[in-house]
């Protein structure tokens, strides 16, 4: 897709489906493209199947369908930053695995970041419904995705050469549609560590560089377990074992960069409750200044100085 995850490209594939009329719709290739079809297909009453030929995202099985902000978006609103379309579960998703292994490993491994930020999505779901800002919740769901990360992350070095484990991972990435089935809700796929990731990629469109949404993630899942008070020593390990960049050198930003985004984080959850109320998170609670973002970046070794 020439633009990406927009609404013009959305509305590109609608009128191919307002033409050709078909029952299914295939979306085949990565997150945008599966995004793309998702949302096309739903809004033109056509079935919808995912063929992912990468494992970048956790998309691919997912009830909702992921834009970039735009006047008047794909649901008609307009959006400052990302936001998420509502189009239900695929009827099926149908993976070559010999097409995935194939493909640059950078892909795979920033997949794995992508799914292993539930482990911050989780908490700060934990956070919205104690303070009674969400009123979905699921202790079922919430055991099947912990349970799940755990075991990537315990098995992050064998993914790439072990078969059984590279299978594991797989599965665990296909799931995801049906943790958010079971969960009644997408919040246990993002959190706050999504906004540092929307900060960072702001800070790359304003460079002109390049980097994957699980890279991004993968590095907004340190911070946040640190500022969580969780082991973010564990997810930096096992990212570092999978091959994902763990520091803002490796893709390409500055210290400066990656602090402007830490600061800016509270700014987009605060754009995301506008459209969703339930996405509070541990940022609305602990504001990051400049000097306690850079403390918590070279902590974690995110930042160099």
């Amino acid at each position: 897709m020439e633009k990406g995850a927009v609404r013009s490209e959305v509305d590109k594939a609608r009128e191919k489906i307002c033409l050709l009329k078909p029952c299914i719709v295939f979306g085949v290739g990565g997150g945008v493209n599966i995004d793309i079809a998702k949302a096309s297909a739903f809004l033109e009453g056509s079935g919808w199947i995912t063929v992912p030929t990468i494992f970048a995202t956790d998309a691919m099985t997912g009830i909702n369908a992921t834009f970039r902000g735009e006047e008047r978006g794909v649901d008609g609103k307009a959006h400052v930053g990302d936001y998420d379309v509502a189009v239900g579960p695929p009827l099926a998703c149908i993976v070559d695995t010999d097409i995935v292994k194939a493909a640059p490993w950078r892909f795979q491994a920033a997949g794995f970041a992508d799914y292993i930020a539930k482990l911050c999505a989780i908490e700060d779901w934990n956070l919205a419904y104690l303070r009674g800002e969400d009123h979905i919740y699921s202790e079922y769901a919430i055991t099947l995705a912990r349970a799940q990360v755990e075991y990537l992350m315990r098995n992050a070095s064998r993914i790439r050469e072990k078969e059984n484990a590279f299978n594991a991972f797989l599965k665990a990435m296909m799931n995801d549609g049906f943790l958010t089935q079971m969960a009644g809700t997408s919040r246990i796929l993002f959190g706050s560590e999504h906004m540092v990731a929307e900060g960072l990629m702001e800070e790359h469109v304003l460079g002109k560089l390049r980097s994957l949404h699980g890279e991004l993630v993968g590095l907004g899942t340190i911070l946040m377990a640190y500022l969580q008070g969780q082991d973010w020593v564990v997810v930096k390990k096992a990212l570092e074992e999978v091959g994902a960049p763990v520091t803002a050198e490796r893709i390409g930003l500055s210290d400066g960069d990656l602090i402007r985004a830490l600061t800016a984080a509270r700014r987009i959850n605060e754009s995301w409750l506008r459209n969703r109320p339930d996405i509070y998170t541990i940022l609305m609670e602990r504001i990051l200044t400049e000097e306690s973002a850079k403390a918590m970046a070279k902590e974690t070794g995110v930042i160099k100085s």
